[in-house]
């Protein structure tokens, strides 16, 4: 067992937070709230539509800049969704991540944003990436028509609950924001299909998205769906064409519960460690009690759910270590000041395929974190 000690600096991060990072700012609400209306929300991968503020750190004429911090470690299993071998040991890792999103106004809505992100890891100070601060997304994006919007560049796609697409594409889109809100995507993309080890692929490679969804009883639920077409994947050196779909629902009962369900699949073959195929479907449930809304001091929430992720089920699925892993989860948010939350969960679960041998290892993971959002 290789369980490093990364707790000092975890001490220190949360006693200094409240000091360091007590700003008053506002943010956008909590994403996870608008799980079932993510059309119009990326989530982890809308950069500065998750990030914008009423009060951003700099604001300057056109000029804008919002972004987040976050102290996090995870303890447990944390290598073993795939395994590289045989009763891989538990590890603790921690980081430190930075990103902003300085944008500047063209015209009207229209904005050219980046995200540039930085990660220390806190066991070595050791920075990830070559050049220590990376710029991961780069687009243009505002309103075409009446309540026709568009994005062109580098920007990050979310699927209807996040369970084929969670990830960067380069390209553009178009959102509908109407009745039944829609958005189209066409681009390139490139990335190993859910972090997979098993050489399935696409790289520059043709992607094409569509996604809707359905608002239903006074917007307490929705159904969305969710198709992905990717040309020209490379599976283990064979030339294919991928599909990837995903449906699914959220509803709130009554006001402080939320329930959801989705359900993702693809027609991708590929054969695990023991020979056997690899799972190419996925599904994810969860029930949640309150909310913690970053923008409500001591709001909270808690959770619990359960995840069935095959690799081969989509591009790349949102949640971690809900990538080749079965099992649940439960957790808790709680929001110590406006913008600052802090975070935990424990994961019990097992591989879906074996990575090495015939035998699936357990995977059963701790966290601890706060964030911050300015």
């Amino acid at each position: 067992m290789n369980a490093k000690q990364p707790l000092p600096f975890l001490v220190a991060a949360l006693f200094a937070a409240p000091a360091v990072w007590a700003a008053d700012t506002a943010v956008a609400a909590n994403p996870n709230e608008t799980v079932g209306r993510a059309v119009a929300q990326d989530y982890v991968n809308s950069g500065a539509d998750t990030v914008r503020s009423d009060k951003a750190l700099i604001e300057y004429g056109r000029f804008k800049m919002t972004g987040a911090a976050r102290v996090r470690v995870d303890g447990g299993d944390t290598a073993s969704s795939y395994a590289g071998q045989a009763n891989q040991p538990s590890d603790t890792v921690s980081h430190f991540n930075i990103e902003v999103f300085p944008s500047i106004r063209l015209y009207d809505d229209w904005r050219v944003t980046t995200q540039l992100e930085s990660q220390v890891n806190l066991e070595d100070f050791s920075r990830n990436g070559e050049r220590g601060v990376n710029m991961t997304k780069l687009w243009a994006g505002g309103t075409v028509y009446d309540k026709v919007k568009a994005r062109v560049g580098k920007f990050g796609a979310f699927s209807s609950y996040g369970r084929v697409l969670d990830n960067e594409v380069t390209g553009a889109e178009l959102f509908f924001d109407y009745k039944y809100p829609t958005k189209v995507t066409a681009g390139r993309v490139t990335k190993h299909f859910n972090d997979n080890p098993w050489g399935v692929e696409a790289h520059k490679s043709g992607f094409y998205s569509v996604q809707s969804v359905l608002p239903l009883y006074n917007d307490r639920a929705h159904i969305g769906g969710t198709y992905v077409f990717i040309n020209n994947v490379n599976n283990n050196g064979n030339n294919d064409h991928a599909n990837f779909g995903e449906i699914g629902f959220d509803f709130k009962p009554v006001d402080d519960v939320t329930l959801m369900a989705a359900y993702s699949r693809s027609n991708l073959d590929a054969k695990d460690s023991a020979g056997n195929d690899v799972q190419k479907y996925g599904l994810f449930t969860e029930v949640k009690y309150k909310n913690a809304d970053w923008n409500v001091r001591n709001s909270y929430d808690v959770y619990l759910n359960y995840r069935n992720v095959g690799a081969m089920s989509s591009v790349n699925s949102v949640n971690d270590y809900s990538k080749n892993v079965k099992g649940f989860q439960v957790g808790a948010d709680y929001v110590l000041l406006k913008n600052l939350k802090m975070g935990a969960f424990y994961l019990h679960g097992k591989q879906v395929n074996p990575t090495v041998g015939n035998d699936k290892q357990d995977v059963n993971v701790w966290r601890a974190q706060v964030e911050y959002k300015f």
